[in-house]
């Protein structure tokens, strides 16, 4: 089988390109608080806010970032689950996969800054490790699993980037061209071979290809080479790299010791973890569908995010002659990446300082876009997968049937329900310019201490289960959405934490 060969920069390994940085770790050497910052959230000196940038503090945090987790990414997707109907396990386990994409093993922390660990009571709690789609793998195609790259049928990027291209359409233009009955699969590969991978009802492992690449008639997987350069600063020729070296064909689930394809996916978790849908009367493993549907989601809100990165709205500046970011069939067996001038890691990775704790400003344009993307998402699983799993859908008053306009059984649309738990817009939607006012959701990303925007995420919660209750025809029967394992609805809890 050939290799496929994809050249990043050195940055890459060290720090690798991925959307929603771990906004919630466990303390550094002399912070004192339970949870901590992973970057400092401000700058010593007189306060700026600069987007893209980062202070030299700020930059030398990124070498020594302790455990943690993006609560964009997990608290964020299981909070909205549960708001759609999904009962408080089968959304833990989506939002748990989610983060495995990220880091390979997911071990989760509670409120009292501890680490789940087979030997405390957080064990249950761990998803199945596995490092295929892991952000810093670079025998696999895991980093372009976080920087989504658009493919480009004409080999010049034209029909994906500029005002006809695919790229003024995607992400950010949800729902065009047709989203989310159908991500294109001409441009849009990589997640539509993953879409589909995740809106699989059964425990059938279908079919799923390195970064999306599918043969023609859609039965098989492309062979091959895939290359490319990626700068670390804006415009520089001769960018440092590192080499990723993956095998074509089927996606790698894993690879640390021999060589595992994802369609072993079912067996791994049941294996590897003992995590189980807890809130059964009978407790099962944890079904491969929501392992698929949280690494898809990670996949969506990554590309979400980088919608604002690398060109990808190019041509960049506005006049200019960009040609951004995709990828394309350079001969036969070849596809190359090409990276665009205005592309390089160091603002991408600067970026992420000004996504939560941002006080009283809005969190930047791509973290809306993200949680938006998961409503909409977990709608279509809802009604596609979870709907046909006794007991997952445990309040289905609460799921639309679909994100077009019908309306679930308390009178909300898709719409309504990402107007409340995301927020609002003041501006053109999707203009790239729109300014947001922050939903349930999204409002404690902007609290600028760890622990509060923790807190203020867990309150939020409970008090929108006690809204959604009170609007129930049947509050006798409404099922009450529970925090995260490890956590309370009280700041002051313990018992809840890891013993």
């Amino acid at each position: 089988m050939r290799k496929i060969i994809v050249v990043l920069t050195l940055f890459v390994c060290a720090l690798p390109a991925h959307a929603f940085l771990e906004d919630l770790c466990l303390p550094r050497k002399g912070q004192t608080d339970a949870l901590s910052w992973c970057l400092r959230p401000t700058c010593p000196g007189p306060p700026t806010v600069t987007p893209n940038r980062a202070c030299p503090a700020q930059v030398a945090d990124f070498a020594s970032i302790q455990p943690g987790r993006s609560m964009l990414h997990h608290d964020g997707t299981y909070f909205i689950a549960q708001a759609l109907g999904y009962r408080s396990d089968v959304a833990y386990w989506i939002a748990a996969y989610n983060e495995v994409a990220d880091y390979g093993l997911y071990a989760p922390i509670d409120q009292c800054g501890g680490m789940a660990s087979a030997s405390n009571s957080g064990a249950n709690y761990m998803a199945a490790p596995f490092n295929g789609f892991k952000r810093t793998n670079t025998t696999t195609d895991g980093p372009l699993d976080h920087y989504v790259v658009s493919f480009s049928p004409n080999g010049t990027g034209t029909d994906v980037h500029g005002p006809a291209g695919v790229s003024a359409l995607y992400p950010l233009a949800y729902p065009k061209p047709g989203y989310p009955e159908h991500i294109d699969d001409v441009y849009q590969k990589t997640l539509a071979n993953l879409r589909q991978w995740a809106l699989i009802p059964t425990n059938d492992p279908g079919l799923l290809c390195t970064l999306g690449l599918t043969t023609a008639d859609g039965t098989g997987c492309v062979t091959g080479s895939i290359g490319g350069n990626v700068p670390f600063f804006v415009r520089l020729n001769r960018p440092s790299i590192a080499t990723i070296t993956a095998a074509a064909g089927k996606k790698i689930l894993d690879n640390s010791a021999d060589v595992v394809y994802y369609d072993q996916l079912e067996t791994w978790m049941a294996t590897k973890s003992s995590g189980k849908l807890w809130e059964q009367s009978n407790p099962v493993p944890v079904p491969v569908q929501l392992a698929r549907i949280g690494l898809y989601l990670h996949v969506l809100q990554d590309t979400s995010s980088h919608a604002t990165y690398c060109g990808d709205n190019a041509p960049s500046p506005p006049g200019g002659g960009d040609p951004g970011t995709f990828m394309y069939m350079k001969d036969a067996q070849t596809v190359q990446v090409s990276f665009g001038n205005s592309c390089a890691n160091s603002p991408h990775l600067a970026g992420h300082v000004q996504e939560t704790g941002t006080g009283n400003n809005p969190l930047p344009l791509r973290d809306y876009v993200a949680l938006n993307n998961t409503v909409d998402e977990l709608i279509v699983f809802g009604n596609r997968v979870a709907k046909q799993q006794q007991g997952w859908i445990v309040n289905p008053e609460l799921l639309p049937p679909d994100v077009t306009g019908g309306k679930n059984a308390q009178g909300f649309s898709a719409a309504d329900l990402k107007n409340a738990l995301v927020g609002t817009t003041q501006g053109v939607p999707y203009s790239g310019v729109e300014v947001y006012q922050s939903g349930i959701v999204a409002l404690p990303l902007q609290q600028t201490s760890t622990l509060d925007r923790l807190h203020a995420m867990n309150t939020a919660l409970g008090n929108y289960s006690n809204t959604a209750r009170a609007q129930s025809r049947n509050p006798d029967a409404f099922v009450p959405f529970e925090p995260l394992p490890g956590n309370s609805f009280s700041a002051s809890d313990t018992s809840v934490c890891w013993k």
